[in-house]
């Protein structure tokens, strides 16, 4: 009884001891696992493949097996293992293809380009990065396999001639363009983005040239362009060219400043200049304003004119925006009433007197001060416009018939005849007493 017993003691224990063994085992077995052993350029009978080959040793894994390729920090692509039932592998090939993806590998978009080599793989076995690898292609190599694309660039910006006629475009020439999905060029002044063209109308695929015409006035039909006013003192010297969303190239350079600003759509940079300023007439009848002739405005944001006396400023008259937008005019009228203000000025608040004739005037475009001008109105006819008043008052032109203005009426609270004031008084109330007491001597009399 007690050597059975022992028996059954001795398999029970070896049973434990075994399980305890092997559960480390099966642990260890079933955790992902791999390594990379070389990459390199797929060779077969010394012709060049359309791949990189990444060899790797030793993998398990249970859900999924990738390799990422770099150059440098650039990741260019992730191959993932497709087709292949997870377990343990002794050797397994993975084959980055630069034309036709491998059945055994699928690829995240990359356009394997000439001048960008890779030199760096990583290992991710189950989701866990397990392995990296560093090497060295040969960069000629590289470039020759098939798939392979030339590095897009950008080889000149100049504006565009025609028989020595001047074109209303900046031309930026293109090379090696290869797109799927856009094909972009923003143009620069120094720091300054100035317009961003983008191709539309053309089949992605492959173009050895491509032309990007920015236009200064009508845009090209294959260019669009986002709002901008090209501006005569603001030359480009910079575009920077971006290929499915990704920065390719850019390039400096210069322009002829004079044949910028004669490039028909450019504009006077916020610009300028006051013509004349007198009181409007018509037909010779004078009607209520000062009007300010403007010349080659161009704004973004607003346009103010400052009418002064001597040095005191009278009023700001300031355009309407919602009445006139922002542009280019070759010429404005600004007025000033006197009266009613013009629907498309609106004033700060003055009061038009007959002996503060308005001689100066400064034009102000988008906070700028641009341009100033005296003159010289015609005091009778200033004093003559509607809207002007008495010095000291607030009484208008216009208050009784004829226009006639009230200099003799007195002002409420005026005290300068004070006495004889007083004097009509008694002289009235006296007429008054006189009246009463004859009334009554009549009336007695009966």
């Amino acid at each position: 009884m007690k050597a059975r017993m022992s028996r059954k003691f001795f398999c029970l224990l070896l049973t434990v001891v075994m399980v305890c063994t092997l559960l480390p085992i099966i642990a260890l077995a079933a955790e992902p696992s791999g390594s990379i052993e070389s990459a390199g350029i797929t060779h077969a009978g010394g012709y060049l493949k359309n791949a990189v080959s990444v060899e790797l040793k030793d993998v398990t894994f249970a859900e999924s097996v990738a390799v990422k390729l770099y150059s440098g920090d650039t990741l260019l692509t992730t191959a993932t293992l497709q087709g292949v039932n997870p377990g343990s592998h002794g050797f397994l090939t993975c084959c980055i293809a630069t034309e036709t993806a491998d059945e055994y590998w699928s690829l995240t978009p990359w356009t394997p380009k000439d001048d960008v080599v890779p030199d760096k793989a990583v290992l991710v076995v189950d989701g866990r990065e397990l392995a990296e690898k560093t090497f060295t292609l040969d960069a000629d190599e590289w470039a020759a396999l098939p798939g392979t694309v030339l590095p897009c660039s950008i080889e000149r910006a100049a504006i565009t001639h025609d028989n020595g006629i001047l074109k209303n475009a900046v031309s930026v020439d293109l090379k090696n363009v290869n797109f799927e999905s856009s094909v972009q060029v923003q143009l620069y002044s120094d720091e300054t983005l100035l317009t961003t063209a983008t191709l539309q109308g053309v089949t992605p695929g492959s173009y050895d040239f491509l032309t990007c015409c920015i236009a200064t006035e009508t845009a090209d039909e294959y260019w669009s362009l986002t709002p901008w006013t090209p501006k005569d003192n603001i030359v480009p010297n910079k575009a920077v060219l971006f290929v499915d969303g990704h920065e390719e190239d850019t390039k400096t350079f210069t322009l002829d400043a004079d044949e910028w600003a004669a490039l028909p759509g450019t504009v006077f940079p916020y610009s300028g200049s006051i013509e004349r300023a007198g009181m409007t007439h018509d037909n010779g009848v004078l009607k209520n304003a000062v009007s300010v002739d403007l010349k080659n405005v161009n704004f973004e944001s607003s346009v103010r004119v400052q009418l002064y006396s001597g040095e005191t400023l009278l009023t700001t008259a300031t355009l309407n925006t919602d009445k006139l937008g922002a542009g280019s005019y070759s010429y404005l009228t600004c007025c000033i009433a006197t009266e009613t203000a013009d629907e498309y000025w609106s004033l700060t608040p003055w009061t038009p007197k007959d002996d503060v004739v308005p001689n100066k005037v400064v034009l102000f475009v988008d906070d700028n001060e641009m341009d100033t001008m005296e003159f010289t109105l015609d005091a009778a006819e200033w004093k003559a416009l509607p809207g002007t008043v008495l010095p000291s008052s607030n009484v208008t032109n216009g208050t009784t018939s004829n226009n006639d203005k009230l200099d003799n009426v007195p002002q409420t609270g005026d005290t300068s005849n004070f006495a004889l004031w007083i004097a009509l008084l008694f002289v009235s109330g006296g007429a008054a007493i006189g009246t009463t007491v004859v009334s009554k001597k009549k009336t007695y009399n009966k």
